[in-house]
């Protein structure tokens, strides 16, 4: 599990932004500051996650405590992407509760499995 738990940190995560970025740059001018401030709020998630992830797997001393924030700031930057973002987003109206629940109850999941897992510590 804690393989899966690596693959999601360390090519979900920087890969979703990878593919946000690359969306938004060539606007981003026209977006305005705020929208520069949010992507890099969203980077900052996956260099969490990056870090969580290559923690995790080689085995580092503050990796769990890296995985933890890693996986409440995905959650967090999933649902604020959903309520509000002036970055470009195609979700269908009326998707956002369950999605965000979505969002939620997957970092929920990770953090109790790491709650009673023999994961590095």
């Amino acid at each position: 599990m804690l393989l899966l738990l690596c693959a999601f940190l360390l090519v979900w995560c920087p890969l979703t932004f990878a593919v946000e970025l690359g969306a938004v740059l060539p606007s981003l001018g026209l977006r305005g500051p705020i929208a520069a401030v949010e992507l890099g709020v969203h980077g900052g998630a996956a260099a969490i996650a990056l870090a969580g992830g290559w923690s995790l797997w080689t085995g580092g001393p503050q990796a769990l405590t890296l995985v933890r924030a890693a996986l409440v700031a995905s959650a967090a930057v999933s649902v604020q992407s959903l309520y509000w973002s002036v970055l470009p987003g195609q979700t269908k109206p009326g998707d956002e509760l369950p999605l965000a629940g979505l969002a939620i109850a997957h970092a929920g999941a990770w953090l109790l499995y790491l709650r009673g897992a023999n994961a590095p510590a």
